[in-house]
């Protein structure tokens, strides 16, 4: 059984299939995987983009990479281990779709949301003090998520969960992605025992829990909508009370 975690942001990293799945199945990214090895790399078909998931615990584990054209300047995206999947793939699902609508400045989702500034003043915070996303003149941005390391006590110790890095150039419309999965209010599912013990201090977890085939189920429910809107074919629409157990591929 699953358990519903909020705030997504410290969920842990959950599922790296939920990222490499569509990109290689509804987007025909090609896989330079090395068998046994923990590195994987998927490389779009005119070789302008990567992914690259390399599991460092002393680095970062995601690291999307566009070269540049004659039109676009090469940028980076950089995600921690613990960075919820959902959020990374919220990157790779706007690179892969398009642009869609959002605000030209990402930081205006989190100002939307209710995140203060503080100072100085190219800096956001989550209301719960967890988050510090900061913006620096030239366009790259850092996020910082934290979170307590023991039980809630007057004074407790903050312990890194994971950062993000996105460079100069970034396309607006990934940074604004990330930061709209960031402020989602939607839990995410995730196997409590496999979550970091420390991050079990700072999250709510729902009583009802979730069978575990209905996360196999979505990320096969989230692979053939993907495939369907690349072809331009809407699916039927999903049936009352979410996806339905299927076949595992």
């Amino acid at each position: 059984m699953l358990a519903q975690v909020a705030p997504r942001y410290l969920a842990d990293g959950g599922d790296p299939r939920w990222v490499t799945v569509p990109l290689q199945k509804a987007f025909r990214w090609q896989s330079a995987h090395v068998p046994l090895s923990p590195f994987v790399r998927l490389t779009r078909r005119d070789r302008q983009a990567e992914l690259l998931l390399s599991p460092d615990p002393d680095g970062h584990w995601w690291t999307l990479h566009h070269t540049g054209s004659s039109t676009e300047k090469a940028w980076t995206m950089r995600f921690g281990a613990r960075t919820p999947t959902e959020i990374v793939a919220a990157a790779t699902d706007a690179l892969t779709l398009g642009p869609a609508d959002s605000p030209a400045d990402p930081m205006q989702v989190l100002e939307h949301a209710g995140w203060k500034h503080s100072v100085p003043d190219h800096q956001i915070s989550s209301p719960d003090g967890f988050v510090t996303v900061s913006r620096h003149p030239l366009g790259a941005m850092n996020i910082e998520v934290t979170a307590h390391d023991g039980p809630w006590a007057s004074e407790p110790t903050a312990c890194t969960a994971w950062r993000a890095y996105f460079s100069d150039h970034t396309p607006p419309h990934l940074a604004a992605a990330v930061l709209v999965g960031m402020v989602s209010t939607e839990p995410l599912l995730r196997d409590e025992k496999a979550m970091a013990p420390f991050l079990r201090y700072s999250v709510r977890i729902a009583r009802e829990r979730v069978p575990a085939h209905q996360a196999e189920s979505a990320l096969w429910d989230r692979v053939d909508r993907l495939a369907a809107h690349r072809a331009g074919t809407p699916l039927p629409p999903q049936p009352p009370g979410g996806a339905q157990p299927r076949r595992t591929r």
